[in-house]
């Protein structure tokens, strides 16, 4: 799966980027697609929706899962760093849920970065 595959089901998942996509077309960029995607989870937890936050992480996994190397790589760069900043203000059972709902591919990726830093 490439970006333009991510666009679609994307699409499917958050009906609401639609319009912000049309923009990212002109990009052909993964990371652009993943940054979209990543403000759209954003403004779906800060909404406190939690059926479609679950479709959307559902859908985060299903294109780390079975997208081709550079939708990995914008997912690991793009979505996984922000996970912190996303989950900031979140309360404990909140993140917790974030976290369950993420595949275990996500989540390593998340662990090694908190624990690249040596922290």
């Amino acid at each position: 799966m490439n970006y333009q595959d991510a666009i679609a089901e994307i699409s499917l998942a958050l009906p609401s980027c639609k319009e912000e996509f049309k923009s990212v077309y002109k990009a052909n960029n993964s990371f652009v697609v993943i940054s979209t995607f990543t403000r759209q989870i954003r403004n779906t937890i800060q909404d406190q929706n939690q059926k479609v936050l679950t479709n959307a992480l559902q859908k985060m996994n299903e294109l780390y899962d079975k997208g081709d190397a550079s939708l990995k790589i914008a997912i690991e760069n793009v979505f996984v760093y922000a996970l912190d900043s996303i989950t900031f203000n979140c309360g404990s059972e909140k993140r917790k849920l974030i976290f369950s709902l993420l595949s275990d591919g996500i989540n390593n990726r998340y662990l090694q970065q908190v624990y690249k830093s040596g922290l």
